[in-house]
């Protein structure tokens, strides 16, 4: 079977988006089938070219596209519409769409449509999300994007298969929207990638693209409340310069930036104490898989996907109070509930394994045969 992964960016660009189809294209390519990503040359949401080609490991068909700031109807800032003709000249078996709102899966609906072809879209919202685009109002009418997906979003659901990766996120689309064929198939991991280890160093990490949906700001407010502070690492890529500045200059002592390879990343996940996540309605946060791999402790912000994500394996904290954040840390003193919880964290990871994870989509993908 043939099988088309469209997103609207992918690898070597960063994040749980493009982690997420690259993960899932080698487990089903595992499990014996050719898989083909079809994406833009874009490197960020930021607009930025990816100006040579990278030596992709999986099949992957880059489009020239348009990057539009601000888009009243469409979720994506990115628009690739010579997707159809790739589509046409490749014909996947089957269609899958990472993004809800946006041309590509307008254009895949219409290929999917034309030749009769299953088409199965994940979403990457959170419930929360989800909230504020259906109660969102301008002057007390329905936002020209609301409308949209009330409507034609509604439409093309009648035909698809939507996968949420959270159970918060499926009842949202049913509550809201009406989508009615969902299946719940979370995030996953290669387990085989990291090395838990139970000597840990003295430092906390946040791990993540340095933008300001991760509300890093927030984090270097709770560390510099600490009264002993714990050196604190900033792992990922920063897209604004200017940003990654002023983070900079906020930032207190024992703060220290770093863009890692995926090597470096992993090797740090294994040593640090615990890891940190102050971003608020994040649809899943894959991080927190990688860390509760890595045998780390996990603090997450109570919002988003987290918490359905975490369970009991990680400590929750309340994602506007800083001094929260700040007693959730020093909660790190405590030797015996760190093991606790790192040990739950790896038992609850084993379900999370990309490869079983697959087997369950590949019975959507079949469910959905036309």
């Amino acid at each position: 079977m043939l099988i088309a992964q469209i997103c609207y960016l992918a690898p070597p660009a960063i994040g749980g988006v493009e982690k997420h189809v690259l993960e899932l294209s080698r487990s089903l390519k595992k499990a014996g089938h050719k898989i083909e990503i079809h994406t833009s040359f874009f490197y960020d949401l930021q607009g930025t070219t990816i100006k040579q080609a990278p030596n992709d490991e999986i099949p992957t068909y880059r489009y020239a596209g348009r990057f539009v700031k601000k888009t009243r109807i469409f979720s994506q800032p990115i628009h690739f519409p010579k997707l159809f003709f790739g589509l046409l000249k490749t014909r996947p078996d089957v269609v899958h769409v990472h993004s809800m709102a946006s041309q590509h899966l307008e254009i895949s609906y219409l290929y999917a449509k034309l030749f009769n072809k299953p088409l199965v879209v994940t979403g990457h919202y959170s419930a929360a999300d989800l909230e504020r685009l259906f109660t969102k109002r301008k002057r007390g009418k329905k936002t020209l994007r609301l409308i949209y997906w009330q409507r034609r979003l509604r439409k093309i659901m009648e035909y698809a298969t939507l996968i949420a990766i959270t159970k918060d996120e499926a009842d949202a689309y049913q509550k809201y929207f009406g989508f009615k064929n969902i299946a719940v198939i979370p995030n996953g991991i290669d387990l085989t990638e990291f090395k838990p280890k139970d000597q840990k160093e003295n430092f906390l990490i946040f791990v993540g693209r340095i933008v300001h949906a991760k509300r890093i700001e927030f984090l270097l407010e709770a560390h510099k409340k600490l009264k002993h502070p714990v050196p604190l690492i900033i792992a990922g890529y920063a897209p604004d310069k200017e940003y990654l500045n002023r983070l900079k200059t906020q930032a207190g002592c024992g703060v220290s930036f770093v863009n890692p390879s995926r090597e470096q990343l992993i090797e740090l996940l294994s040593n640090a104490e615990a890891l940190v996540l102050p971003s608020k309605n994040e649809a899943f946060g894959i991080v927190l898989l990688e860390a509760m791999a890595s045998k780390a402790v996990v603090l997450a912000s109570n919002s988003g996907g987290f918490p359905e994500v975490l369970a009991d394996a990680g400590l929750l904290f309340d994602p506007d109070d800083v001094i929260d954040l700040a007693k959730k840390i020093s909660y790190l003193k405590d030797q015996k509930l760190c093991d606790s919880l790192r040990d739950k964290g790896l038992k609850r990871v084993q379900n999370f394994n990309w490869d079983l994870l697959a087997e369950k989509v590949l019975e959507v993908y079949s469910n959905s045969s036309r």
